[in-house]
């Protein structure tokens, strides 16, 4: 047996035997014509990784209360959802630490090296799932942040803190982040991920009166996951709310979760009243009815986004991005199933007066399609499409791909044996892994282009991309194969060059600026392999064990090896400088042309990721996801931006 084998199983049997605020000081350095407008708090008093004395509490003011020997933790790592209420609040849904297990789902880091600590960080899987998510309000112009729980809100408080229960005995919390946020009139829903037995996708709906600050119930429906709440408005003015549940496996689920559009049927009085969408605990309807054509049902994968726009027709309509459905291909038998879709970018019928419903449904159409661009058929349909928006009657698009768990870990399904050979050896594996790795790429076509883009007479521009992959044959040999549209990236290699940037995650436009945020896998790897200790594998709180020769096994880790291929690409490119802690965001001009805001997370580089674009009052605010949750520079962040900041 291999060391990290027997490692491993060493592991394994202690598992088996084992028994079941306020704002403290703001970092003053700013990258970019920003200003840093709020963050997170202290929510726990830390001892330790691998201490069971820790006390997670976000109502406490840690400021004053901080035990002696104990240092301030902010666990609220990822403004998950945001929404906003009145112009002039923002509602913000968190995902507790969740760089800590990115590592070991997306970047093949030994699960044995899980728990680990340095300067800004201490990771452990169990104090991911014992880290509940929080709900939080923002407003910037008074400077106050509020925690919603059972304490501040008018009404309904007790109702809430069962909302956040575990379901069952084997589960830490109900729900696991908060994934999506949407406001309609005085109303603030949020859907947060709830897992059930078998895998099976559950999503708990809540719903808040902002305006009284009650909180109104939640509902179970069934669906795997949800991304966005819109509020969506027809040619002659009038308004629903829709959301789009989407097909996953990303939280653990299986993947049989229904793909469709729901409209809110309810009231402001009983937001959970009535709907044909019955998938619920009861049976019953919770709030929705089903809105989209059948097609859209089990052949596409999750909708990451959904934006409306004016056609160039004068219709209104929608653009979609959907990822491949997760069982494209068998996960036992490695058979595709031709039914279902790769990931597609979808286009809807004309928003009828009056909105879609379960009379009158929406339809839709395919209009671009990843096999268009990426030639590589056996990893490609682990990418997905990312942020979409509009900018001066032009659509522009991105990918999104979540690293080992993209392309890698889909070629092993769609095609074992040929997996297999090509990473037999740990030589092969690392060539099999950065062939397989993808940062994002971006494209743009003009509106009036669609239908030719859809018929396939047209191509859009890629502004960044990759002009050649390098595609495994049958016989397991590497080539160069140039991208399926033919034509080189226009402004430069996917990831605007650095191969950390690997989603298009959010973007915005205004005032003549296409604003577009990245997340940069990267980030936090410098301090992983650097400066985290990870030297003790925690089994419960308060009790660890060594991890024989850990530094031998992070060095030789595929999270490793990759790092260090992204740091020899970024070295060849003469871009070095660049291969730094910090989230990336640009804007494309009025002329398209790109212009770099910041490439070193606001000048924090615990920033991996600009998550969310929010406008308040004219005034625009990026929220920042982050890999640190110890020292002054960790937890989330809002950064208003500041036009007249703007250099020359």
């Amino acid at each position: 047996m291999k060391l990290n084998t027997v490692l491993l199983t060493y592991l394994t049997l202690c598992l088996l035997v084992s028994p079941s605020g306020t704002e403290a000081s703001i970092p003053n350095a700013v990258d970019g014509p920003f200003q840093l407008s709020a963050r997170s708090p202290i929510d726990e008093a830390f001892d330790s990784v691998t201490s069971g004395n820790n006390i997670q509490d976000a109502s406490v003011d840690w400021k004053s209360q901080m035990p002696e020997g104990f240092q301030a933790k902010r666990n609220a790592s990822y403004p998950w959802a945001t929404t906003t209420y009145d112009d002039r609040e923002v509602w913000v849904g968190t995902i507790s630490q969740g760089w800590c297990v990115w590592p070991v789902q997306n970047l093949d880091y030994p699960f044995y090296l899980s728990t680990y600590q340095s300067t800004y960080t201490g990771c452990s899987p169990q104090s991911v799932l014992s880290s509940q998510s929080q709900i939080y309000i923002y407003n910037f112009e008074r400077g106050t942040r509020e925690l919603v729980n059972e304490q501040t809100l008018t009404a309904g408080g007790a109702l809430f803190k069962e909302a956040l229960e575990p379901h069952d005995e084997m589960s830490f919390f109900s729900i696991m982040g908060l994934r999506a946020a949407g406001t309609y009139k005085d109303l603030v829903f949020f859907a947060g991920h709830h897992l059930h037995k078998g895998g099976e996708g559950w999503i708990r709906l809540l719903v808040f009166n902002a305006r009284e600050r009650s909180f109104l119930g939640y509902r179970d429906i069934k669906g795997d996951t949800t991304r966005r709440f819109k509020v969506l408005k027809d040619a002659d003015g009038n308004v629903g709310f829709y959301t789009i549940l989407g097909a996953e496996t990303g939280m653990t689920q299986n993947g049989n979760g229904s793909t469709v559009m729901l409209r809110w049927v309810g009231t402001p009085e009983d937001p959970f009243k009535g709907g044909n969408y019955r998938e619920t605990l009861n049976g019953e309807g919770a709030g929705w009815d089903v809105v989209s054509a059948p097609a859209l049902n089990h052949r596409f994968g999750m909708i990451g986004d959904f934006i409306q726009f004016t056609h160039v027709d004068g219709t209104e309509r929608l653009i979609m991005s959907s990822a491949a459905h997760p069982l494209l291909y068998d996960p036992e038998s490695g058979v595709r199933d031709n039914d279902r879709q790769e990931s597609v970018m979808l286009l809807s019928d004309k928003i009828p007066v009056g909105g879609w419903t379960s009379e009158n449904p929406m339809q839709f159409q395919i209009i671009f399609s990843m096999d268009r661009y990426d030639p590589d058929e056996k990893g490609r349909w682990g990418a997905k499409w990312g942020t979409v928006n509009i900018h001066h009657d032009t659509l522009y698009f991105g990918t999104y791909h979540q690293g080992t768990q993209a392309g890698h870990s889909h070629f092993e399904i769609a095609d074992s044996k040929l997996y297999n050979q090509l990473t037999e050896t740990r030589s092969q594996e690392q060539t099999f892994l950065q062939n397989q790795w993808r940062a994002t790429s971006i494209f743009r076509i003009p509106l009036q282009q669609l239908d030719e883009m859809a018929s396939g007479e047209t191509e859009p521009e890629l502004l960044y991309g990759y002009e050649h992959f390098q595609i495994a044959n049958e016989h397991g040999k590497w080539q160069s194969v140039p991208n399926n549209m033919g034509v080189p990236p226009l402004f430069g290699k996917a990831g605007m060059g650095n191969p950390g940037n690997i989603y298009s995650w959010t973007s915005l436009s205004k005032d003549g600026r296409l604003f577009w945020g990245f997340f940069d896998a990267f980030s936090g790897v410098h301090d992983l392999l650097g400066e985290a200790d990870s030297s003790r594998m925690l089994l419960y709180p308060g009790f660890s064990v060594p991890v024989p020769f850990w530094e031998h096994f992070r060095d030789t880790s595929p999270t490793s090896s990759l790092f260090s291929w992204a740091r020899e690409e970024m070295t060849r490119n003469g871009r070095l400088h660049e291969f730094i802690a910090g989230g990336d965001l640009i804007y494309f001009d009025n002329d398209g042309i790109p212009h770099t805001l910041t490439n070193n997370g606001f000048g924090n580089p615990c920033v991996n990721g600009i998550r969310n674009a929010e406008e308040l009052g004219n005034r625009i605010y990026f929220a920042t996801s982050t890999w640190c949750n110890l020292s002054e520079q960790a937890g989330l962040e809002f950064y208003e931006f500041k036009p007249g900041l703007i250099r020359p």
